[in-house]
């Protein structure tokens, strides 16, 4: 499909769009993926995905090519029921994937504050999704894939929000769309903390693959990442002494209000780039663990930083939600094929870190 057809010729062409690109919704099955609820999207020219509805939607696998982009987890695609409670239990149901959602009162590092005990990136990934709606439609000579549902999380005398997730596809457009509506139903006003764990591994992530950012300030989270910090953009085989490291930072916005980081390889001719609004994720976090089998980079857009509701609170940078307020927030995900696409990616950016 190199020439671009009207939906008419396409439709000359195929006894039905599954042929070429669509959506199937299904139940998975074994070990502790048995029961969990998802959809396969696939968009025609190599492009494809895996939500699973039942961890908020969150985006598990993509492929491009048959290629992967993402890293995952020896956990796999785990039900939501297998969540732990504890300050950092939640590594234990963490599948990796593409998007790992972090929030919603809560991300970053466990803590104390306002009374309740915190755990690691809260709660909204392992609670499952409804109101699931899988459709495709043309718009014009375009053919669309559409994903959207609602997860709750609420408690008695707490939190009462809605995350309603729309995720979309265009046939032929390289590119995964996602727009996430966080409104908040209760009658007091609530902490709101957003991190898109987004979980990059082989064969994109590989030696000499180079890592891109747009920001303005960098706040290394460990002694080890301050020692580190001309290191960050350096992507090395994997080291089983490696220790894992986060950078948090601050973004850079362009003259439409959107901030990038990128990962591409040019030994593989691919890439792919994390575009996102810098007015409501005006934050990112660079997660790296370079060792034998957990072997990951996170390019994670945020509106906080990861070291705590207290923190924050104490910082004056918690991002409050009044009652009936809702939040939008909106990024993709680009895929570059090929040595000029690579090139107009970089070129966005004043050098790779």
């Amino acid at each position: 499909m190199k020439t671009k057809l009207s939906k008419q010729e396409i439709l000359e062409r195929v006894g039905t769009m599954a042929q070429l690109a669509g959506i199937r919704p299904y139940v998975l099955r074994e070990g502790r993926k048995n029961g969990v609820s998802a959809a396969d999207l696939w968009n025609g020219s190599g492009l494809s995905m895996t939500v699973l509805s039942d961890r908020a939607s969150d985006i598990y696998s993509v492929t491009y090519q048959g290629r992967s982009l993402c890293w995952l987890s020896g956990v796999g695609a785990s039900g939501p029921w297998f969540a732990h409670n504890g300050p950092f239990e939640w590594d234990k149901n963490f599948g990796g994937g593409m998007l790992a959602t972090c929030g919603l009162t809560t991300a970053g590092l466990p803590s104390a504050d306002a009374g309740e005990t915190l755990n690691l990136h809260g709660d909204i990934a392992n609670l499952p999704a409804e109101e699931v709606n899988c459709r495709t439609f043309w718009e014009g000579d375009d053919y669309w894939l559409e994903y959207s549902s609602r997860t709750y999380q609420a408690k008695p005398y707490a939190e009462n929000l809605c995350l309603t997730r729309q995720i979309r596809m265009r046939m032929g457009d390289n590119t995964i769309y996602l727009h996430d509506r966080v409104e908040n139903l209760g009658f007091s006003a609530t902490p709101l903390m957003l991190i898109y764990h987004m979980n990059f591994g082989y064969p994109l992530l590989d030696e000499g693959a180079k890592l891109y950012l747009t920001y303005q300030d960098r706040f290394p989270t460990s002694d080890l990442a301050s020692q580190t910090v001309d290191q960050i953009g350096r992507v090395t085989p994997p080291d089983n002494g490696y220790r894992a490291r986060a950078y948090n930072h601050t973004v850079r916005a362009d003259a439409e209000g959107y901030a990038y980081a990128s990962l591409l390889n040019e030994e593989l001719q691919l890439g792919a780039t994390v575009k996102f609004r810098a007015d409501t994720l005006d934050k990112f976090n660079l997660w790296k663990c370079l060792r034998k089998r957990d072997y990951v980079i996170g390019l994670e857009p945020c509106n906080c930083r990861t070291w705590g509701r207290d923190k924050a609170r104490e910082h004056g940078d918690l991002v409050m939600l009044e009652p009936m307020e809702s939040k939008d927030f909106y990024l993709e995900l680009q895929v570059h094929d090929g040595a000029e696409e690579l090139r107009v990616a970089a070129a966005r950016y004043d050098g790779c870190l």
